[in-house]
């Protein structure tokens, strides 16, 4: 009984210190949760403060941005070093707008919840506030994910844009070695900063993979992390359940529902004072974001700074590009001067075609004529006249020989300048294509400011009047270039003309062969007969027979009926020893007592014998002279032809340039082809073709004088 009455007295100090232990607790736990309430208060107060910055935040980010993506598409900054941060700070700002919601009605539930909540859920507030930040840090790498996606895609669309720049910069460059020298040291500053921009960018690359590899790699850890986390807390929670299974096996039910009370009460005031520095950890983390933000502030202003500097030396650098239009401009009027300059040229090479048309007429004339003396005059040559054709003959072929080297070299030396002019209006096409990229670009980032606009109206204005003028010149240069077509094509039919003429002269030139042919034939049955005659001759004499035999001789050979069918199957242009004798006949009946052949002495067929050698001779030389005439036919039908074949050459790409679509190359088609025929900056080969074109009329003059002579 004893043992009964003390194990109830200490049963009933062991209820009597629970009970007070219980409603200690309970204070702890009223007390506690009023705190909570005050903290959670001033956490949500803190949180609308955070939420106002963060949307000032985001208001100076997208001014920011703007302005940096206005300024970049003109000159890219280089990158900032607090990248990586801001894109962490965006993230985290996404994050925690859309965590927001959630966690406000998550702190209302638990500023609402009751005691019993807190003895079931003590432990599964832990497990999820730790998820929830979990998920927080998630959703923070998810958002740099794709904020760095985004910057990766914008990156590599700025390095296609840069790689084109690059192109169009490097045509740039090698077109203005020649044309724009004052360009030439902005282009290679350009060059370089896009080298050093595309640098930073591929630098700026690999730092984002590197850091995309670091957050997949602290993403796998926080799994690996929460799966720890979780299997602790299922091994917690067993090892718990275990030990309220024994104590309340082992205590009573009275005992049982009291320690079970503690226990939560317990448990609640561990998961609020773990709460607590949560909460308390947390506001050390606002505070240090706040500060961080602060920083990032001050940062922004500094850009913002940056960027007025940068927008101040755009501003130089816009007005640099109008003085360097203004320049262009002068270049311009400098080409239209000299364009006028060409036509002038161009209307005196006209002139001098005129003059050679008429020099050629003027020859044509000389040449009909001089053919239907030819005939006549071919019995007149004699021996007197030989020294001084081969004299005459050498001088010419000398004279011929270095006007072909010449004119080799200069044809070289135009193809050269062809090419060079070729490759001069490829490069100025390239650099008005990039002229216009540029006042593209330049209209592009005048859009930023007001006064932009009012300088880009001004310089759209004055491009206007320009194209204006450019086009008023452009179609003056198609006129021209219409009536150079109309010169050419007269050219052409003059050409035609010539090589018309130049068969004709090719048949002539047969006809004369073929009748050398029968000269030669003709010569050759004469010395036959002559070897016979002679032979006859050393028989008469040796005989001593009388002049009669000789002139029987004579007379039955002239006759003969074989004379007679040789004479008739010989050529109409072939002369003999009996065509002379039958001249000298005709030539005697027409006196008033003829020669007979039959009086003829022995000095006389002697002389008649030299007569045919000279006649010979003559012929040999007439046989040259077609010989080099028709060499010297061939060498101009030859330079005809090529002549000819760079007119067409000249006008097919004339034909092009106008039926092209593309307006520059119909501007520049005009004066490649003036530039073609004669270089503009090279003086000394003006003075040069000038000289060479006065030397030609000259020896073309001296020429048909020594025709004249020769005939």
């Amino acid at each position: 009984s004893l043992s009964q009455a003390l194990n109830k007295s200490k049963k009933a100090q062991e209820v009597d210190a629970l009970l007070s232990e219980n409603e200690m607790l309970q204070g702890k736990l009223h007390s506690q949760e009023d705190d909570f309430r005050l903290q959670n208060s001033t956490l949500m107060q803190e949180l609308s403060k955070l939420c106002s910055q963060i949307e000032q935040l985001e208001k100076d980010n997208q001014i920011l941005q703007e302005g940096k993506t206005a300024v970049a598409s003109e000159v890219a900054f280089p990158a900032s070093p607090v990248d990586g941060e801001l894109l962490r700070l965006q993230a985290e700002n996404s994050a925690l707008q859309k965590n927001m919601a959630a966690l406000q009605e998550r702190y209302e539930k638990e500023t609402t919840l009751e005691q019993p909540a807190f003895d079931s859920d003590g432990s599964g507030a832990i497990s999820q506030q730790l998820l929830s930040e979990v998920e927080l840090k998630l959703q923070t790498e998810r958002e740099e994910k794709i904020l760095l996606k985004e910057q990766l895609q914008s990156l590599e669309a700025t390095e296609q844009l840069k790689k084109k720049k690059t192109m169009s910069l490097s045509s740039l460059s090698s077109a203005n070695k020649f044309s724009l020298s004052p360009f030439r040291t902005k282009i290679e500053e350009i060059q370089q900063r896009k080298e050093e921009e595309l640098k930073s960018l591929q630098v700026r690359n690999q730092k984002l993979q590197q850091e995309l590899q670091s957050t997949n790699q602290g993403f796998l850890e926080l799994k690996d992390q929460l799966q720890s986390g979780k299997k602790e807390h299922e091994l917690a929670l067993q090892t718990l359940q275990d030990q309220v299974a024994c104590q309340s096996a082992e205590s009573q039910e009275q005992v049982e529902t009291i320690l079970s009370e503690n226990d939560a009460l317990r448990t609640n005031l561990a998961a609020l004072e773990q709460i607590q520095t949560s909460k308390t950890q947390e506001m050390n983390l606002m505070r240090e974001q706040v500060a961080a933000l602060g920083d990032e502030l001050q940062q922004r202003q500094n850009e913002k700074e940056a960027l007025a500097a940068q927008r101040d030396d755009l501003n130089t650098q816009l007005q640099e590009s109008l003085r360097g239009n203004t320049r262009l401009m002068e270049q311009v009027q400098e080409l239209v001067q000299e364009k006028e300059r060409l036509l002038q040229e161009l209307d005196e090479v006209r002139k001098t075609a005129e003059k050679r048309k008429a020099m050629l007429d003027e020859m044509a004339i000389e040449t009909q004529q001089e053919k239907g003396r030819h005939k006549e005059e071919l019995g007149n040559l004699r021996l007197q006249h030989e020294k001084e054709m081969l004299a005459v003959r050498a001088r010419y072929e000398r004279e011929l020989r270095e006007l072909h080297e010449h004119k080799k070299r200069q044809e070289d030396e135009l193809r050269g300048q062809l090419k060079e002019e070729k490759a001069r209006s490829q490069e100025l096409e390239s650099m008005q294509q990039t002229v216009e990229e540029l006042r593209l670009q330049i209209q592009s980032m005048d859009g930023t400011k007001g006064w932009f606009e009012r300088r880009l109206k001004e310089a759209e204005e004055s491009i206007e009047k320009h194209q204006q003028e450019h086009m008023e010149a452009l179609r003056i240069c198609k006129e021209h270039h219409a009536a150079d077509l109309q010169v050419l094509g007269a050219s052409m039919s003059l050409w035609q003309e010539v090589k018309d003429t130049l068969d004709g002269q090719r048949i002539l030139e047969k006809k004369g062969s073929a009748a050398l042919k029968d000269l030669k034939r003709q010569l050759h049955l004469e010395r036959k007969r002559a070897d016979k005659l002679q032979e006859r001759l050393q028989e008469i004499l040796t005989n001593s027979k009388s002049r009669t035999g000789i002139e029987d001789l004579v007379l039955a050979d002239i006759s003969s009926p074989s004379r007679t069918q040789t004479g008739d199957s010989s050529s109409i242009s072939s002369f003999s020893y009996r065509e002379i004798m039958k001249e000298g006949s005709v030539a005697g009946s027409n006196k008033s007592q003829p020669p007979r052949p039959a009086d003829l002495s022995d000095e006389e067929i002697s002389e008649l014998f030299q007569r045919l050698a000279e006649v010979q001779q003559e012929k040999w030389l007439l046989e040259e002279k077609v010989k080099h005439l028709e060499v010297s036919s061939a060498s101009m039908a030859e330079d005809l032809c090529r002549k000819s074949a760079i007119i067409e050459t000249y006008v097919m790409d004339s034909r092009i340039d106008v039926s092209g679509a593309h307006g520059q190359v119909d501007r520049s088609s005009l004066s490649s082809v003036l530039r073609d025929l004669v270089k503009p900056g090279d003086e000394n080969l003006r003075e040069m073709n000038k000289k060479l074109q006065n030397m030609l009329e000259e020896q073309l003059t001296k020429n048909m004088h020594l025709q004249k002579v020769c005939r």
